[in-house]
């Protein structure tokens, strides 16, 4: 692959997600490249989806890019190679018509991960503010594509909180050519059967005596609060246990 052309410099993004359960414990990987220098970057949650986590790879590579080139006023393109068809429709497609309605699906529901897909629309346009183009390409997972398979690795060892040793230096001396363009195939029709049955991400969030915890399960945390002077909730978000601290006074 050329790093440079008529539109500018070439970025390449590949990231995964992972998750146990779905809903459940869950990573993310991610690998990038820019100006010569392969970054890893990954991370994971207690309670998610997969869903979530394929977002969140390419949403953390994005803003990675974007605070990689705040000082530059040269045109960057970047490659996203993703086997997510979810996170490529909504980003290129839905999420147009969520925000319209309100973040509202066509069903008038709320649209499922709003609060990450407000954080991709404040990143998309921070891009193309700063005339950065973005390609999306599919790749099937789980095929021997090099990228795919190295942020898979990343992206479960986060799901089973375990230690990654990321990469982070000249792209020559990475353990791909990751200037090989991978073979991409025609992005396939989002299979929504496939997720019918995964439930929104729900945890409970306590405080008791002026400690605060998480729990993955109703019956850890009423293990914890019954028959004691207890607050408690079932969140399905970062935003709502943030909006929960906020409100108990959790620092």
């Amino acid at each position: 692959m050329i790093l440079c052309d008529h539109f500018g410099v070439q970025a390449i993004i590949y990231s995964d997600g992972a998750c146990s359960g779905n809903p459940g414990p869950g990573g993310w990987g991610a690998i990038v490249c820019l100006n010569g220098v392969v970054r890893e970057l990954g991370g994971g949650a207690e309670a998610t989806t997969n869903n979530r986590m394929e977002m969140l790879g390419v949403l953390e590579s994005l803003r990675h890019c974007l605070l990689s080139t705040a000082q530059s006023a040269q045109p960057l393109k970047i490659q996203i190679y993703t086997d997510s068809v979810y996170v490529i429709k909504g980003a290129t497609m839905w999420m147009h018509g969520w925000k319209r309605r309100g973040w509202k699906n066509a069903e008038n529901e709320e649209v499922a991960n709003r609060d990450i897909w407000i954080r991709y629309d404040e990143v998309l346009a921070a891009c193309k503010s700063k005339s950065i183009s973005i390609e999306w390409n599919f790749v099937k997972g789980h095929t021997g594509v090099a990228g795919n398979e190295r942020c898979d690795v990343i992206a479960v060892a986060f799901s089973k909180g375990q230690w990654v040793e990321f990469y982070e230096g000249p792209s020559e001396a990475y353990i791909f050519d990751i200037l090989e363009v991978p073979a991409t195939r025609p992005l396939p029709e989002y299979n929504k059967q496939k997720t019918a049955g995964e439930k929104k991400a729900a945890w409970y969030v306590s405080y008791v005596n002026g400690v605060f915890k998480k729990h993955q399960t109703w019956s850890e945390c009423e293990a914890l609060v019954k028959g004691r002077a207890a607050q408690f909730k079932k969140v399905t978000s970062q935003s709502e246990e943030d909006e929960m601290k906020k409100k108990w006074g959790v620092s």
